[in-house]
């Protein structure tokens, strides 16, 4: 199971950050096989560090979270959602072949986070329709690239938010667009909440991650390399 442990502190958001970035070796070293690191990530306005681990024995959760991440000075709370059915979404197929000056055109793209609230009963057709959207190349010219969803999961962490998806694009307004026409036109939908990622801080690399499979064959069987992609940039 993916799951993303929020982990708040009040005044001191970037020591606590900073402490985690130190202690990463310490902290998979406590996971021991049972579990990986795979990044951290700062939503902007918050007071918090968002880790998100790979976890195959979820029994191990919770000391890992009062023996470890709970000790680091500065942490107020902590607040854990799960990643249900978590689907991850391939870069472009030339992204890997981009020249350097393509990539420093690419450069400003930004990451966001959306919650979506929906109707219960429609949650299914949801997941669907959202796994199914085609890429968004509307908005797209050669020095502003379109929206690209990076994931896709259940979360249920609050009544009515049901549902996570990442999405990158060039700036706010792009993913706000895009989320009203898009997102909140299907049906179910009630409403979207839209939060930019301000930094993200890989564990993983894409020859790790394909290592660790191979050593840990009870993790769930997914495309690897779509997944560990998201994390790499």
């Amino acid at each position: 199971m993916i799951c993303i442990v929020r982990i708040q502190s009040q005044g001191q958001a970037d020591a606590v950050w900073q402490e985690i970035v130190r202690q990463k070796d310490e902290l998979q070293e406590a996971l021991d096989n049972q579990g990986r690191l795979l990044y951290l990530s700062k939503r902007c306005k918050h007071n918090e560090a968002s880790l998100f681990m790979h976890i195959a024995d979820t029994n191990i959760l919770g000391d890992f979270i009062a023996r470890h991440l709970a000790k680091i000075r500065g942490v107020d709370a902590i607040w854990l959602i799960n990643m249900l059915k978590p689907r991850f979404f391939p870069l472009p197929a030339d992204a890997r072949r981009r020249s350097e000056a393509e990539s420093r055109r690419t450069s400003g793209m930004k990451r966001y986070t959306v919650t979506i609230k929906a109707y219960s009963p429609r949650l299914d057709e949801i997941y669907e329709q959202i796994a199914n959207l085609p890429p968004a190349p509307a908005c797209a010219t050669a020095d502003r690239p379109g929206i690209t969803l990076g994931y896709l999961a259940y979360t249920f962490h609050l009544f009515g938010d049901s549902i996570q998806i990442s999405l990158s694009g060039p700036d706010e307004a792009s993913i706000k667009k895009y989320a009203q026409e898009v997102i909140n036109n299907i049906p179910g939908v009630l409403g979207t909440t839209i939060c930019e990622i301000e930094k993200t801080h890989p564990f993983i690399s894409y020859q790790e991650w394909r290592e660790y499979t191979g050593r840990l064959s009870t993790l769930m069987d997914w495309d690897e390399q779509h997944m560990v992609a998201q994390f790499e940039n």
